[in-house]
């Protein structure tokens, strides 16, 4: 978009005020004085639409936005958003298009609320899914065939994508991949579940930045079939719910640090009776901590919250969603919570590829029109500018840049 200038009238077109260019440089001066620690500190609290318009300052400024140490500031205190991305439907198919969500605007259905994307802001063409995001990145997988599957991890705040090598191995049966970040060993690891013919589950894992793809065998515990679970990534982990009445663990994890699995407890009232319901069970994060809530035959569902991960204990019934009307029926997938908005609203993708918030007090639901997009998938996210190119350090990956802004 052009920016028109603001002339002064008594003067002739294309002169600038002296007094008014003299102000902005000595503010600019005084600004850039200040210490690095000090300016960095300033420039990671502003909006990241602001921060955008700070990188066409100085090359000082730029530099300094896009250090990777800028970016883990800036994430510890980015908004809370949702990437949206609309879905393809009818015969005139128009190019998928990408949104930014900013879940802490006073109205998320405002205009200020959301950032479009430009169509070549470097997501693949032909069949692709969004696996999940973590730290601001953006997992793909992308099916060239059955067999043929490609991972690319893309910041479109920043331009920058990364294409991983594929496995070795061929004839594989993918059931679902995940990418995740290890808080203790500070790796970036992409996680491709896979179903063997004899049943037992295998685990390949490429570790950014190392090359290669090495495997962990996870016996006969059943793969995460549901990609609902991705949602589900907490304190280093990816639980998911276990659908095997043979296993008595209603929920296991993958602790991708030490690539190891685990059992992790379950909500108290969980009993041996209600194994044959697990398919109706769903793990997510709201506001940073583990959720449980299964789908209910009766007129509500229960969200319980992990207090403290790992921590049987620290289960909490913390929402009871009532349903709005007696001819309304709750079927599996209808709602599925995905953030707490700042009002206390509890806002969740609905089965329409739409989203709707309830109110806990007056136990209302409210169908949300999103500015500029419609016919949606939601995922969390939270905005960052770091770069994949900066965790791969000489990695055999493949990279590009785009101008996505």
């Amino acid at each position: 978009m052009k920016r028109r200038n603001h002339v002064n009238p008594t003067r002739p077109r294309g002169c600038r005020d002296d007094a008014q260019t003299r102000g902005g440089e000595d503010d600019f001066r005084s600004i850039s004085a200040l210490p690095i620690k000090n300016l960095v500190d300033i420039l990671s609290r502003l909006p990241f639409k602001t921060i955008f318009n700070c990188m066409c300052v100085c090359k000082k400024w730029k530099d300094l936005i896009l250090d990777p140490e800028f970016a883990k500031l800036h994430h510890t205190r980015a908004p809370a958003s949702l990437i949206l991305r609309s879905r393809r439907h009818g015969r005139r198919c128009g190019p998928r298009s990408l949104c930014l969500l900013d879940l802490e605007a006073s109205d998320i259905c405002s205009p200020d609320a959301a950032v479009k994307f430009s169509p070549d802001f470097g997501f693949p063409t032909g069949n692709f899914e969004i696996v999940n995001t973590c730290n601001g990145l953006i997992c793909i997988r992308h099916f060239h065939s059955p067999n043929d599957i490609s991972i690319t991890i893309l910041n479109p705040l920043v331009g920058d994508s990364i294409t991983l090598p594929l496995t070795k191995k061929k004839h594989r049966s993918y059931v679902s991949s995940w990418f995740g970040h290890s808080p203790e060993t500070d790796e970036y690891k992409v996680i491709q579940f896979v179903q063997q013919p004899s049943r037992l589950m295998e685990a390949e894992i490429h570790t950014l930045g190392k090359g290669t793809w090495t495997s962990i065998h996870g016996g006969t515990l059943p793969p995460p079939v549901d990609l609902r679970c991705h949602d589900a990534f907490v304190d280093g982990c990816l639980p998911w719910i276990v659908n095997d009445p043979s296993i008595s663990e209603f929920i296991y994890c993958l602790e991708i640090g030490r690539e190891l699995f685990q059992p992790v407890p379950a909500p108290p009232h969980l009993g041996p009776d209600d194994k044959n319901r697990a398919e109706d069970m769903v793990l997510g994060v709201l506001a940073g901590r583990l959720y449980f809530f299964e789908y209910p035959l009766g007129d509500h569902f229960d969200i319980w919250v992990m207090k403290q991960y790992g921590v049987q204990d620290s289960w909490t019934k913390e929402f009871i969603l009532r349903n709005p009307s007696t001819d309304l029926i709750w079927y599996r997938d209808l709602y599925r919570p995905l953030s707490l908005l700042r009002n206390g609203e509890i806002l969740m993708s609905h089965k329409s590829k739409a989203m709707v918030s309830y109110n806990p007090e007056d136990r209302s639901f409210r169908f949300l029109k999103i500015y500029g997009i419609q016919n949606f998938e939601a995922n969390p996210y939270v905005p960052s500018f770091l770069s994949p190119r900066n965790i791969v350090n000489g990695d055999n990956t493949s990279s590009s840049n785009i101008q996505s802004r």
